[in-house]
């Protein structure tokens, strides 16, 4: 099992994860009427796309092949900027629905090429290799992250009871006035800020000890205030029942301390390998 380097999550969209490969090319490049091509990703050749698919802008969906690689394009109008909520679900909803059926290297959120024909040209051709051997390696085998909440009582209790300091000084400040109790507070503030990091650095080592059996590679992420723990797990298609029932067990087990969501099956959005060019 491989454990990847910490990246932000940015809500589940993540757009600027993924294969990045020069395909930015600026929305002004044609004329104001002239179609553009809009990329989402890379799947295999041969792909077949779920009826009806719609992408950004409501163009229809399709592929663009060359050789054992297809790029998925739709066509958008050019103009104005890229980045409103429902650019960002519509990006969203291709890669998500093409990831339950095959794999698919998602591309960074607004990639736009001129036409299909430069799709081909500008970043099929020269990357066709490297985007097919990524391809095969993930072939079956899908994202799936899991994200843990505290229960705001529960751990406050278990941080009450495992650090004496915290415990001394809530008793201390809970009946002075607030100005002859300010610099008791900050500290209190920061000793249960501590804590809290101690725990959801035990809480995702104890997850990914949990699942590690039925995973092949880790991404952990970095976590909010409120949040216990946030890890992404690449999950083979054989691996995905126990996978699935590992996370129902530790969601019994940690039941009335953190709640546990498995947000997924998703394109593989943290373990696409950076192109050798960006190391």
């Amino acid at each position: 099992m491989t454990t990847h380097r910490a990246r932000t999550q940015q809500e589940k969209a993540r757009p600027e994860t993924g294969t990045r490969p020069h395909a930015d090319a600026a929305r002004g490049t044609t004329g104001a009427e002239t179609p553009v091509c809009y990329v989402y990703g890379i799947v295999p050749a041969g792909t077949r796309l779920p009826e009806g698919l719609t992408g950004t802008g409501g163009g229809e969906v399709s592929l663009v092949q060359e050789g054992r690689v297809a790029g998925v394009v739709s066509e958008i109008r050019p103009q104005g900027a890229l980045g409103t909520r429902d650019d960002l679900l519509a990006h969203d909803g291709v890669v998500a629905a093409l990831a339950e059926e095959t794999t698919i290297l998602p591309l960074r959120f607004g990639a736009v090429v001129t036409t299909a024909e430069a799709v081909a040209e500008e970043m099929l051709v020269p990357y066709h290799d490297w985007f097919a051997a990524v391809l095969a390696d993930l072939a079956g085998r899908r994202q799936f992250s899991i994200v843990g909440t505290y229960v705001e009582d529960t751990v406050l209790r278990e941080v009450l009871q495992e650090e004496p300091e915290v415990a001394r000084l809530r008793e201390r400040v809970r009946d002075l006035p607030e100005d002859a109790a300010y610099y008791d507070r900050i500290r209190l503030g920061e000793l249960i800020v501590q804590a809290l990091d101690d725990k959801r650095i035990a809480d995702t080592e104890a997850l990914v000890a949990a699942l590690s059996a039925h995973v092949v590679e880790v991404a952990p992420h970095e976590t909010a205030e409120d949040t216990a723990t946030d890890v992404a797990f690449l999950v083979t298609d054989e691996q995905r029942p126990g996978f699935e029932q590992a996370v129902d067990e530790l969601g019994v087990r940690w039941a009335g301390r953190i709640r546990l969501r498995m947000i997924g099956p998703l394109a593989p959005y943290d373990f696409v390998p950076p192109h050798p060019e960006e190391e």
